[in-house]
């Protein structure tokens, strides 16, 4: 396996790359198991509006979303070879959660205004492109803009797809710089710093826009069938995933278990425990996702899978099977005394995005990350509307302002550890 991959611990990038290119084909494979394959369900997700919250399998059918999720993953891959920079934990993270989020709005579409935008801010910086490449991948998650903005633009369709293309531009060229000054705001213990810097750059644009008589509204569509096959389709890719990483491992768990001591606050496990490792931990996150899922009896929508690739994907960088557990518990027990449910749609995908605040619970102790669970989740189910729910990764602003509450407070009281 190692030949086949050729894995060199000390530069593992040829390896995450072929292991990425391996990711996107599970999704090129599952298309024709989907049975509802359009070219014009493929194209649907390109276009239609695609804000908060917005189920792309509901738009254009699982097949053409699994279609989805092969482009995106190939695009992210191709981004960062053409940015010349290393595969390493950050871009298994960027990619595997951005194609979650092809479940729930990112398309190959939407997605290269953006890159051009970061791409131009490093030509003016004078920065290499692959410093940045990762924060523009996550900043993706501004994708709705650029749709609402081809079918809202005012104009004619030329003019709108022209207004989209600008708007995503923008937002490529201001995410590097705000999400240096956001990341300092919460000290690294949110993982979804791209998210939360996103959604302060929406908040800026939409409420210029708003001042030209642009509306905003929220939305709601939901996919609730063909629940075993992908149930099964995710089960089949951890597992693939997991013996993988074992091999790598020297089939040897020693690894995972010194993984799962550390706290997730600026960690790379690649880096640390080497991919094997991160690979078995990005496996368990994932399992933990869906059983989740099958215990409170929810659904595996779009939304859904997002939460789930994104516990996945943060397995290479922050997140273990350890210190989610925390934060999840803390939602959990908050739902007793809410008036909110588990089952409630918006509540079974935040739990599962809920866990970029686990640098929490792995700095300060599980009770702290309980509590950033529950500031979390109460946050997020109002802060759609700050940014007019253009910003996919509301989670990841939800959780910037909740770890920075949180991060704040725990210093009074616990010195933190280090790592």
């Amino acid at each position: 396996m190692k030949t086949l991959l050729r894995y060199d611990r000390e530069n593992p990038s040829a390896a995450i790359r072929t292991l990425l290119l391996l990711f996107a084909l599970c999704h090129l494979i599952m298309v024709p198991f989907a049975g509802d394959f359009t070219f014009e369900g493929l194209a649907r997700i390109m276009y239609a509006e695609c804000g908060l919250v917005t189920d792309t399998i509901v738009t254009g059918g699982l097949g053409a979303t699994f279609m989805n999720a092969f482009l995106v993953t190939l695009l992210c891959i191709g981004a960062i070879q053409f940015s010349g920079g290393q595969f390493g934990g950050t871009s298994v993270a960027s990619t595997c959660m951005t194609a979650g989020f092809a479940f729930f709005g990112i398309n190959p579409v939407n997605m290269l205004p953006v890159l051009i935008g970061t791409y131009l801010y490093s030509l003016l910086n004078k920065d290499p492109f692959s410093k940045n490449v990762n924060v523009s991948i996550f900043a993706c998650c501004t994708g709705p803009i650029v749709q609402y903005m081809f079918v809202h633009g005012g104009f004619s369709m030329p003019l709108n797809i022209l207004l989209g293309i600008l708007c995503g531009i923008i937002c490529g060229l201001l995410v590097t710089p705000c999400a240096v000054s956001t990341a300092k705001a919460h000290d690294g213990t949110n993982l979804y710093n791209g998210g939360f810097a996103s959604g302060l750059i929406l908040i800026g644009m939409s409420a210029f826009l708003k001042g030209f008589g642009f509306t905003f509204e929220s939305a709601f569509t939901w996919y609730t069938d063909k629940k075993l096959m992908i149930v099964l389709f995710l089960c089949v890719l951890f597992l693939l995933w997991f013996l993988i990483g074992f091999e790598l491992n020297g089939r040897s768990f020693k690894e995972l278990m010194t993984l799962g001591k550390r706290t997730g606050w600026r960690c790379d496990f690649i880096h640390l425990d080497g991919l094997g490792a991160a690979m078995m931990n990005m496996s368990v996150l994932g399992w933990i996702a869906v059983v989740y899922i099958l215990v409170i009896g929810g659904d595996f929508s779009g939304p859904v899978l997002s939460g789930i690739y994104s516990m996945f994907a943060f397995g290479t960088i922050g997140k273990h099977f350890k210190n989610v557990v925390s934060v999840m518990a803390g939602i959990v027990l908050l739902s007793f005394v809410s008036e909110w449910s588990l089952r409630d749609p918006a509540v079974q995908f935040s739990i599962l995005l809920s866990t970029c605040v686990c640098p929490i619970s792995g700095r300060f102790g599980p009770f702290w990350g309980m509590l950033a669970g529950m500031v979390h989740i109460s946050i997020v189910r109002q802060s759609g509307s700050f940014h007019s729910w253009l910003n996919l990764y509301n989670n990841g602003f939800a959780g910037g302002i909740a770890a920075t509450l949180m991060h704040s407070l725990a210093l009074v009281f616990e010195k933190g550890k280090e790592e």
